[in-house]
């Protein structure tokens, strides 16, 4: 991302302030602290798989499931016992004809990923329902972390007579990482598992 060598020649560490010097020292010693591995450069992947909306008497509904894994340095922090939060973004935008499009309802959902050496099993907490589950395989834990069930939309139903469109990605919340790995995170493009925005029209 930054030219560090070319900001260095612009401003050697030895002209840098004290808080910045001391600052710049501590990141260093952090960084020389964690598994090379951790920052390894493979990418990971988040991608939908497949959504669905639908129409009840109590409101409008989704479901999804996304397709992750994990870039090999959020595998190798998992695997040590880190815990990964993963950040669900929904929006329901009423399509204007004449002005810019309004989002009507914005939803955020939080899913968190650890595993736990003393039974060997990876634990899936939804953080927004207060939910779990426990799976042997990575893979199954992030196939449930990727599952949204029936979510509301809306207790109310949607003016039938306007047009909407479900707006949904799904990202890595970095700013969840303990601080030595966030550190390397900002800096590393393998930790940047972020979706692209899906978006659909709203059929009712």
């Amino acid at each position: 991302m930054y030219n560090q060598d070319r900001l260095t020649r612009q401003l050697p560490v030895a002209t840098l302030p004290g808080s910045i010097r001391r600052a710049a020292v501590l990141f260093l010693v952090i960084a020389c602290c964690i598994p090379v591995q951790v920052s390894a450069a493979d990418p990971g992947i988040f991608q939908l798989e497949d959504a669905q909306t639908w129409r009840t008497e109590e409101g409008d509904f989704l479901g999804a499931q996304f397709e992750i894994y994990l870039s090999s340095g959020a595998e190798e922090a998992v695997k040590n016992g880190v815990p990964l939060t993963f950040e669900f973004q929904i929006q329901v935008v009423k399509k204007n004809t004449w002005l810019w499009d309004s989002v009507e309802i914005e939803l955020v959902r939080y899913r968190q990923l650890q595993y736990h050496a003393l039974s060997k099993s990876y634990q899936v907490k939804n953080l927004s329902a207060g939910s779990q589950g426990n799976y042997r395989r990575l893979d199954d834990a992030l196939r449930a972390v990727g599952n949204i069930q029936s979510l509301l939309l809306s207790g109310e139903k949607l003016d039938s007579e306007l047009n909407y469109q479900i707006r949904l990605r799904g990202s890595l919340d970095i700013e969840s990482l303990p601080t030595p790995v966030r550190l390397i995170a900002y800096v590393s493009s393998a930790w940047d598992m972020t979706s692209k925005w899906y978006s659909w029209l709203l059929v009712r």
